[in-house]
């Protein structure tokens, strides 16, 4: 390991996290992250010593930094195929590959991620499930069993009446 590879990942992260909330948990992903990224970039010889890179080079990695993906999970392979994730009694995380009946408290309490950041994480349509479909089948039997069906219809033909 270059030692002046170490000092320059740290400068870099000095400076970006005097400038920018992060949180404690996405720490090591951002310093793993600009460590490689500036490895890889001495490695193919477009930069011959890592001192001589530019400002140039440096704002504009910094600048994808910045965009509005999740610090250190932009880049992320899916767990397991998309096309397998979704299972009829379950939904697996693309991120670390755990399976649940419904995904958005995993995604908030685990990633710290809300729904249309996984999506766009992984390009998934707006459309891709997040429940698997036996349990929200399930939930929807349930809630038409208590009425909450009829509830609903009637408060849309209220707000209906009110509207016109």
């Amino acid at each position: 390991m270059s030692k002046d590879l170490i000092q320059t990942t740290a400068g870099i992260i000095e400076s970006y996290v005097s400038n920018n909330p992060i949180e404690a948990e996405q720490l090591t992903g951002l310093i793993g992250e600009v460590f490689s990224s500036l490895e890889e970039l001495s490695q193919k010889g477009s930069l011959t010593d890592i001192d001589e890179a530019t400002a140039e080079d440096l704002d504009r990695w910094v600048d994808g930094l910045n965009k509005k993906e999740p610090l250190g999970l932009s880049k992320l392979q899916p767990a397991v195929p998309v096309d397998q994730a979704v299972q009829e009694d379950s939904v697996t995380c693309l991120i670390c590959g755990k399976t649940c009946k419904a995904l958005k408290g995993h995604l908030t309490r685990t990633h710290k991620l809300d729904v249309s950041d996984y999506r766009a994480m992984f390009d998934l349509p707006k459309d891709f499930p997040m429940t698997a479909p036996n349990y929200s089948a399930r939930r929807r039997a349930l809630a038409e069993e208590v009425g909450l069906s009829e509830k609903l219809q009637a408060s849309r033909e209220r707000k209906k009446k009110n509207n016109s």
